[in-house]
């Protein structure tokens, strides 16, 4: 199949990063990055994947083990989307100084400067479930609380 002049828009290979600024999950996995400037010169979304798997006590384990992200903030707009079965994984999201749970399918709209922080408090071995951070931005940028 010959490429089209869109071609360059596609990713079909996700870029894994070592770190991510605010998240202890970063010293245990390497994070797929679905979407950046890096990929698609004109994206305007950063986007990648957490935990999209059946969960198996191991997840569970490492779930428990590695504490939730440090409350941070971006100068511009982000979104969890919670996908898999229905209450696969239950999340607690800081929005601002109230916290909320929210299990799988959920989403949560985070507005630019709100301070957040997100971390899995339960998970059901067997579903199926993860967790994608999309930033309306084309790369990942954290700003103390």
């Amino acid at each position: 199949m010959a490429k089209g002049k869109n071609e360059h828009l596609i990713v079909r290979k996700p870029i894994n990063v070592n770190e991510l600024p605010d998240h202890k999950l970063s010293d245990v996995i390497p994070f797929p990055i679905l979407m950046c400037k890096d990929l698609v010169p004109e994206a305007q979304a950063w986007a990648l994947y957490l935990f999209i798997k059946e969960i198996t006590q191991e997840l569970v384990d490492l779930m428990d083990a590695v504490g939730k992200a440090t409350a941070h903030r971006h100068d511009f707009d982000e979104m969890y989307l919670m996908i898999g079965d229905q209450d696969a994984i239950t999340f607690e999201v800081m929005l601002g100084d109230e916290f909320y749970e929210v299990a799988t399918p959920g989403a949560v709209y985070i507005p630019k400067d709100l301070p957040h922080a997100i971390r899995p408090v339960k998970a059901t071995v067997g579903l199926s479930g993860g967790l994608i951070p999309v930033c309306l931005n084309g790369e990942y940028v954290t700003l103390p609380v």
